[in-house]
């Protein structure tokens, strides 16, 4: 009997690029892909799309935009109308060099310390442990 494949590994070897799987994933997902024929459309997506993005390429972006949305059917349709919709802001993720990434992780630092003393203590110690960190 084989070992049965789980959903999360199968999401890891689908997002994950294919040079960067072991023999032994590659495997796993060559079989998965002949047993399962509904899930190459979804790999090839999600291989483009990772490439696309890796590599910063607006256009090619947009022809995989365009793709996703020239059919309601695509598995990434709901994706890509999100995307669509604030096509501006996705504009400068691929063209800026800048990014929020930083500011982002301090908050999320910031409100799980909070949420770790949700009640137990007042302003002076949430500032406290706040700074402790930095």
């Amino acid at each position: 009997m084989e070992p049965r494949i789980t959903r999360k590994q199968l999401s890891y070897w689908i997002w994950s690029p294919y040079h960067r799987l072991s023999e032994k994933e590659k495997m796993n997902l060559e079989q998965c892909l002949k047993r399962y024929p509904a899930v190459r459309p979804v790999y090839e997506v999600v291989q483009e799309y990772r490439e696309v993005v890796d590599q910063r390429d607006y256009d090619r972006f947009l022809v995989w935009l365009r793709g996703q949305l020239s059919d309601s059917k695509q598995p990434f349709y709901s994706y890509a109308k999100c995307l669509r919709s604030d096509l501006q802001a996705v504009k400068h993720a691929f063209l800026l060099p800048y990014s929020n990434g930083v500011l982002e992780g301090q908050i999320n630092r910031l409100k799980t310390i909070k949420r770790m003393m949700y009640g137990r203590a007042g302003l002076d110690l949430l500032e406290k442990r706040v700074l402790y960190r930095l």
